[in-house]
């Protein structure tokens, strides 16, 4: 129905980088957050299919209405968060969090490498933001922003040593809110452009830097299943293999990693009565997430506990068609009861002895893991957190 997905050359929010909450619209020039009525706090992040290391290029982003929203547990937010930007690949998907990723949010703030600086004003619905990047200085790439067609100066100049020919893409986040973007496939922009600017839809196809797709077929997609009890490793494992294998684009779906995403809204001091709310809401919302992630041609990692056996063959027969395996960390006792409470000092989190105990009654990996399916048979040993890596051959 639309050539747009059988074009390589067109530029459009890419399918295989975006966060697996952000829902984008049909022809893929815009969208919003996943479940913003029941997670109004999460924020959604998409990229463009492809970047630009030279010229003077640009783009814009529109922020649409409000999304309908429930706060049943009372977390404190914003209605309206969008924020826009430039990034590269395999930066993270939340705007301005890491290196070389750089944003401009609804508050009149600018981020980058996870600071933020007071720059320009405030922007929010039907306020067209106007993105561009100027790679024509001798030394230094300038990004800049406008309002409506109103200037707001330079917020960045990067180093292009620093850079080192890695292209910048045009990156959206968006929290409780739609947003439309014009790569100039529309037939009048959306504001006055600055003269000298292009689309980045206009750039010569050779002069535009495509990311490269994600998987063709569910076929191509795995899925690895982490299995350990809670301080054992398993996070640490996954974002380690995670970034050794980089050209996978693992979507790591975790508490922890969909926590950070709500925490971002309220800021790192929350008290401990409001850091519990989030935690029941980030379960909940992980929950979601790896229910629709099998719809999706992307390789996951689940990191949770995964324990129980029932939960372990549930999860997993979701992903039919996925390459499944499971990943088992078992750390000395020492080690893990050391982690443990580094983990409570860090956190104050503190499971309660009982479950601990029933889930170490379920954690007898040689009769568990029999129960998966009799024909899950031992690889290969990783060094890594004294974890044991299985292969895992679908029966049902």
């Amino acid at each position: 129905l639309f050539t747009i997905f059988l074009n390589f050359q067109t530029v459009f929010l890419s399918p295989d980088t975006s966060d697996l909450q952000f829902r984008a619209s049909r022809d893929r020039y815009g969208g919003q957050p996943l479940f913003s009525e029941r997670f109004p706090g999460l924020w959604a992040g998409a990229r463009s299919t492809h970047g630009v290391t030279r010229g003077r290029v640009c783009f814009q982003a529109k922020v649409g209405t409000q999304t309908p929203q429930k706060n049943t547990q009372k977390i404190p937010k914003k209605s309206q968060e969008p924020g826009v930007g430039w990034s590269v690949d395999f930066s993270h998907s939340q705007l301005g969090e890491d290196e070389f990723s750089y944003g401009f949010d609804g508050r009149g703030l600018k981020v980058e490498n996870g600071k933020f600086e007071e720059f320009g004003e405030s922007f929010g619905e039907n306020d067209v933001i106007g993105c561009f990047a100027d790679f024509e200085g001798a030394e230094l790439v300038e990004l800049s922003f406008s309002k409506n067609g109103q200037e707001l100066g330079a917020a960045f100049r990067i180093p292009k040593e620093a850079l080192q020919e890695r292209a910048l893409l045009p990156h959206v986040l968006c929290k409780g809110c739609a947003v439309e973007l014009n790569f100039g496939q529309r037939p009048q922009p959306l504001a006055p452009v600055p003269d000298g600017f292009q689309f980045i839809h206009d750039v010569p196809v050779p002069d535009r830097v495509r990311t490269p797709p994600g998987p063709k077929s569910t076929e191509e997609c795995e899925v690895l299943l982490m299995v350990g009890l809670p301080g054992s490793g398993k996070t640490q494992w996954a974002q380690k293999h995670s970034q050794e294998n980089r050209d996978k684009r693992y979507n790591i779906l975790g508490t922890e990693r969909v926590l950070h995403q709500l925490r971002v809204m309220v800021g790192w001091d929350n008290g401990m009565a409001l850091m519990g709310l989030l935690t029941q809401q980030a379960a909940q919302c992980l929950s979601k997430l790896v229910q629709i992630a099998p719809r999706a041609r992307r390789n996951f990692i689940l990191d949770q506990c995964n324990v129980y056996n029932s939960g372990q063959r549930r999860k997993l027969s979701a992903f039919k068609g996925f390459s499944r395996k499971v990943v088992v960390i078992v750390p000395a006792e020492p080690d893990w009861e050391q982690r443990l409470e580094q983990r409570r000092q860090a956190e104050g989190d503190d499971v309660p002895e009982s479950v601990m105990l029933e889930m170490k009654g379920e954690e007898q990996w040689g009769k568990n893991m029999g129960k998966i399916t009799q024909k899950m048979k031992k690889s290969q040993s990783f060094p890594i957190l004294g974890g044991i890596f299985w292969d895992f051959f679908p029966v049902f």
